[in-house]
């Protein structure tokens, strides 16, 4: 039985924590100095008021928790041992109250009560949701009604909060912030986040009748840290435990957790075969050449280069902490810089959909800032996309044409791997290849190739020109692993890449079961109509989308061919001929 005041009201709104984990033997990792800090400030006679910050996940909660542990066992500091530490269920009591103005009174009678008891420690969580909020339909901001029992001495209070909770809401009322006094809370590290999964094994493998196995948390720590970075520790491993758990207790054979089942749940979460990765990136890396050139005609030098710089950024020889890779595509228009972007994203992620596009030329005004990070009212453009992706190619589509302070912005996405949103989030980049494209100089390009420049100085003389120009700085250019250079298609090259778009046309009509023949004549055909040293190969995709695919879509919707049909294209006048 507690021997101080009655607390009718504070009971009947509020989650006794220390009753709810007093026969719990549970002993919390982490943040040690977090919660001596925690424990110092509610321990002062005045200015006793704790605000805690950190981003969801990070064990914000846990630390309330080990201070209950601690208070409970007498183990805190005089004044904070043996109390009540109890969280108003703000949900429940602004659920069940008609006005702001009843809410004040219940709360004023539970703050009350909390004074009287004199061992009291009241936690509110998501504390931006209820206090120094700008005036929005629907919220209630206790702010007023708490501020004057933060003066007394006997009340003690904790906030939890996030750093976007914290910015943009409770720091715009700054005479109430004052009452607090802020401790941060950073992720675990990966050593304590397994000293924890340790602790809690022996709950889950008691409740689930199955064995975990150590190397199967050293797997979960590694596979959660590289795969979900915009998570953070310890939830992002907990929650893969429980779950790892459950699908182990579900096979009913298999009674033992290994590093099979936690990479089949980690890849079924993130959408990334982990199982095959390591092996497969290695295959990968040793035959990129390869594997791009089965999409990509020409440009030998571009694809040497690109497969070179990757295999010599994946090796991780020297120190690294930017992204996968990173690249800058310079030359004309229509040569395959978007072509190569898109083999790429197939062929190390999986799908030509694991690429997150960015036209630059819509990021002209230093306004356009907040247009790609986000705010607190809108998503970001490019932060967004990458933090639901992180495993995907970023392509920066005509870079040269973004503002010079958006390109600054990118120092440090290309050097360390990492951006801030406009809410102050982290947004890691570490798992995504960047590959920003231009033509900047193309002219250069063309003329030299006239002129039968050796292609080896014809890098630098571009590069010179950039500079010159003031297109990009040298600090921006050194960032990339690779500046690769694209050729200009000659008629020969674009024979090749005819036959390829038309492949890929044909086979969609052989999951049809139509049969399309493809004659050299009409690849011939659609080069000559569609040859162009300025647009290259853009040209002759238009071609073949005006005289061939929708001339075949018409022919499928009406039905004048079908399953079974084999057709060709007459090149002299683009016309469909039905063979049977």
């Amino acid at each position: 039985q507690w021997t101080a005041g009655y607390t009718i009201t504070l009971d009947k709104y509020a989650k006794d924590i220390t009753e709810s984990l007093r026969k719990k033997d549970i002993e919390f990792v982490g943040h040690k100095d977090e919660i001596k800090a925690m424990e110092r400030i509610l321990a002062r006679t005045e200015e006793n008021n704790v605000l805690i910050v950190g981003d969801p996940g990070t064990g914000r909660k846990s630390m309330i928790y080990d201070l209950v542990r601690k208070s409970l066992l007498g183990k805190s500091l005089e004044g904070v041992n043996y109390c009540r530490i109890m969280e108003i269920d703000m949900v429940s009591l602004t659920g069940q109250l008609d006005s702001a103005e009843e809410i004040e009174q219940v709360l004023g009678v539970i703050f009350r009560e909390a004074i009287l008891a004199g061992n009291i420690i009241l936690v509110v969580d998501e504390f931006h949701n209820y206090a120094g909020q700008i005036a929005r339909p629907g919220v209630v901001d206790i702010s007023g009604v708490l501020a004057p029992y933060l003066r007394i001495p006997n009340f003690r209070f904790i906030g939890i909060t996030t750093y976007e909770g914290l910015h943009n809401y409770i720091e715009k009322n700054s005479s109430f912030l004052s009452f607090f006094r802020k401790v941060e809370v950073l992720p675990i590290s990966k050593q304590e986040t397994l000293a924890l999964l340790e602790r809690l094994v022996f709950v889950l493998e008691k409740k689930r009748n199955i064995f975990i196995s150590y190397p199967a948390m050293r797997e979960i720590i590694d596979l959660t840290d590289r795969y979900m970075p915009s998570l953070p520790f310890p939830e992002k491993a907990i929650s893969a435990l429980d779950e790892i758990a459950v699908y182990v207790s579900e096979l009913g054979r298999e009674r033992v957790v290994l590093p099979k089942h936690v990479a089949k749940i980690i890849a079924e979460k993130t959408e990334i075969p982990i199982g095959e990765m390591e092996t497969k990136e290695r295959d990968i890396l040793l035959n990129l050449e390869d594997l791009i050139h089965q999409r990509i005609i020409n440009q030998e030098e571009a694809v040497r280069e690109i497969s070179t710089a990757m295999r010599r950024a994946r090796s991780e020889l020297s120190e690294r902490k930017g992204p996968m890779g990173c690249f800058l595509f310079l030359g004309p228009t229509g040569v395959g810089k978007t072509e190569t972007a898109k083999a790429l994203a197939e062929i190390y992620f999986g799908s030509e959909r694991k690429m997150i596009v960015m036209d630059m030329s819509e990021f002209q005004d230093i306004k356009d800032i907040g247009r790609l990070i986000g705010s607190q009212s809108e998503q970001g453009l490019l932060a967004t996309p990458v933090r639901e992706n992180p495993f995907s190619i970023v392509l920066l589509d005509e870079i040269e044409k973004a503002h010079s302070n958006i390109l600054n912005l990118f120092l440090q996405v290309l050097d360390e791997g990492r951006l801030t949103d406009g809410t102050g989030k982290k947004i890691d980049f570490k798992q995504t290849i960047i590959i920003a494209t231009s033509n900047a100089g193309y002219e250069i390009i063309l003329k030299a190739l006239k002129e039968g420049t050796a292609w080896a100085s014809l890098k630098q003389r571009i590069l010179d020109f950039l500079f010159q120009e003031k297109i990009f700085k040298p600090e921006f250019i050194n960032r990339f692993d690779g500046v690769v250079l694209f050729k200009p298609l000659s008629k020969d090259n674009l024979l090749g890449i005819a036959g390829l778009m038309l492949e890929k046309l044909k086979k969609g009509l052989a999951e049809k079961s139509i049969e399309l023949t493809i004659s050299d004549e009409l690849k011939e055909k659609i080069v000559e109509f569609g040859y162009s040293p300025i647009f290259g190969a853009r040209a002759m995709k238009r071609v073949i989308q005006e005289k061939v695919e929708n001339i075949l879509a018409t022919a499928v919707i009406s039905g004048k061919i079908s399953k079974g049909s084999r057709v060709e294209i007459n090149p002299e006048n683009f016309e469909l001929i039905i063979n049977s």
